[in-house]
């Protein structure tokens, strides 16, 4: 898809050169004049970076190029040459370059016979340039009515891409004048908002793909003070490979991101290794373009292209999926994709360079960030929202459960009253009935396991011990594999004795520390207080097997046999608020040994 971009936009585009010996390039400056964007430069390339300025001097430019060129990524010099009218009463002037990572761009004019330089590039600090900017400019000064001629000469492990402009001295140094490095600055100041704003959804839900966008902003943002030059106003020391290695870091924390924003692990959990493979691979090419490694840089763009093409697929087939906020990040990537391949077919030479291919990412970003941002606050209020109706489900099963057993200790009482002569009897009864009645609440009546809410209660406070006293606490959940077909097959009754043989098979295993429940269904959960990863997946094992050695026997002398499927997760202090973390996770653990084919144990 992104190759046919490329060739349509080169089938229709056309060259920013156009060749004669004779060709003049000048600027005039007129009266009016404060700016002047518009001029002509002749070119010439140095492939051999040999020539001095008096061997250029003497030499044809072969090309008229505009101020506002591109010739793609070089590995020699390029040479301009512009000469410039004054015909206004001003006559001081200055010479200003729009890209700040050129590693040299000095300017060369001769004056009574001898050759003037002024030195400029990331390989001259700022405070010995002609004015402290971060992007080549040049002071000129040219009497009214004079002409002058000045040769250029840059080179750059970047692209040979720029805009030249000349100002009159009092505009370019008026304070009110904006730049485009003030849009940098605003940008930057919006995501070091979207930055304190995700840190602190990330602090509270301690989701990965928080931390994991935070990690990619803070990149964009990098690559921004790269492509502006403005981390040069921090001290920070020039570095000429900074915007392809920087760029890498960025290409390799969305595609984490990506893969936590459309759930591959769990929607497309083959493809979520791929997309780990790509990131651990962007990652060995920022090492390699930091060395400098030759052609390192090319093959990151092939395989880049490969990774976005392979993005809008997964994020079309999760979509179809079902998954619908897919399709809010796919609107994000339809933004995002063409505005940044503008700006690589740019800086590649292969498309003019003009305020929309050349800036046009700036609007693709921003709104790509701003998409995705309110997409994550909105997935933090959807958990929020969802945690509370929890939260109001088990208050609501417990009051209900509290108001069934006022009301039949009540009707005891009343019966007690009625009969002073069984007094003693009635008592004994109404302690039978309390018994009763509280058993039967926290007990299943078909296994005679605990039952679910009993066991969120003691699950509970077993949680808040381990934390206290740093100990470890396990959950173990299981599920009987295919049981719709027992009872399609067999009927409920035999469904029901393969779950009460379940039911003491769990307890014949556990311990006395232990809590054992049956959590739905053919569903069951265990409690393991102070054992170890490694005790959990023993006992687990020898389950299984003891269920896959058994076989029961029917009325009618048929015989059942069936397994089970096992997910196992264990508490993590760092991360999980309460117990309902970890029996989640191993909830997601059962989830998948369902998924990878049944009759297996997994834990996360």
């Amino acid at each position: 898809m992104r190759f046919f971009i490329i060739f349509v936009i080169l089938l229709f585009s056309h060259s920013p050169c156009t060749s004669g010996n004779n060709a003049w390039a000048d600027a005039e400056i007129q009266p009016d004049n404060t700016t002047i964007d518009s001029f002509t430069l002749n070119y010439l390339y140095d492939d051999s970076r040999q020539y001095s300025i008096n061997e250029i001097s003497r030499k044809d430019f072969p090309l008229q190029i505009n101020n506002r060129f591109t010739q793609g990524y070089l590995e020699g010099n390029s040479w301009f040459k512009l000469t410039i009218h004054n015909n206004s009463r001003e006559q001081r002037f200055v010479l200003y370059l729009s890209e700040p990572f050129w590693d040299q761009f000095d300017l060369y004019y001769q004056k009574q016979q001898q050759w003037v330089s002024h030195k400029n590039g990331l390989s001259v600090p700022l405070n010995r340039r002609d004015y402290n900017d971060t992007h080549p400019a040049f002071t000129l000064s040219i009497a009214p009515g004079d002409s002058q001629t000045y040769y250029l000469m840059g080179s750059s492990v970047s692209a040979h891409i720029g805009k030249l402009v000349l100002y009159t001295e009092q505009e370019y140094l008026r304070p009110t004048r904006i730049t485009l490095n003030d849009i940098y600055l605003f940008y930057q100041g919006v995501l070091l908002i979207i930055i304190i704003l995700n840190s602190f959804l990330f602090i509270a839900i301690r989701e990965r793909i928080y931390a994991w966008y935070i990690a990619y902003i803070l990149a964009f943002s990098a690559f921004i003070s790269v492509l502006s030059g403005s981390y040069l106003l921090l001290g920070l020391p020039p570095w000429s490979d900074a915007l392809h290695t920087v760029g890498t870091i960025v290409v390799m924390f969305m595609v984490l991101f990506s893969g936590a924003f459309l759930e591959l692990k769990e929607r497309l959990p083959r493809m979520q290794r791929v997309f780990n493979a790509f990131a651990l691979t962007f990652a060995v090419f920022a090492v390699l373009i930091a060395l400098k490694v030759p052609y390192t840089s090319l093959v990151f763009n092939i395989v880049s292209s490969l990774f976005f093409a392979l993005l809008l697929f997964v994020s079309i087939k999760v979509w179809l999926q079902g998954y619908l906020k897919a399709q809010y990040y796919l609107i994000a990537l339809v933004i995002y994709m063409p505005s940044m391949g503008l700006m690589t077919l740019t800086f590649n030479g292969f498309i003019d360079n003009t305020d929309l291919s050349r800036y046009a990412f700036i609007a693709g970003s921003f709104i790509e960030i701003i998409f995705f941002s309110l997409l994550l606050v909105n997935r933090f209020y959807d958990l929020q929202k969802e945690k509370i109706k929890i939260q109001a489900l088990l208050i609501e099963e417990q009051e209900k459960t509290e108001h069934y057993l006022e009301q039949e200790i009540q009707k005891r009482t009343k019966e007690l009253t009625k009969t002073n002569q069984r007094l003693s009897i009635q008592t004994l009864e109404l302690e039978h009935a309390k018994k009763e009645l509280t058993l039967q609440a926290i007990t299943d009546p078909l296994t005679q396991l605990y039952n679910r809410r009993y066991f969120a209660d003691i699950a509970g406070s077993a949680f808040f011990n381990a934390m206290r006293y740093q100990q470890a606490l396990a959950i173990m959940m299981l599920d009987i594999d295919e049981f719709k077909k027992i009872n399609d097959i067999y009927g409920h009754q035999a469904g029901d004795q393969v779950i009460t043989y379940c039911a003491r098979l769990l307890t014949r295993f556990s311990r006395k520390s232990d809590t054992v429940a049956r959590y739905g269904g053919e569903e069951f959960i265990i409690l393991l207080p102070q054992t170890s990863l490694r005790e959990v997946q023993s006992l687990a094992q020898r389950i299984k097997q003891e269920v896959n050695n058994t076989s029961i026997v029917l009325k009618d002398d048929s015989t059942i046999t069936f397994s089970i499927s096992i997910g196992i997760a264990q508490i993590e202090r760092t991360q999980d608020q309460d117990i309902q973390d970890i029996i989640r996770r191993a909830d997601q653990a059962l989830y998948q040994a369902k998924q990878q084919g049944r009759d297996q144990i997994i834990t996360i």
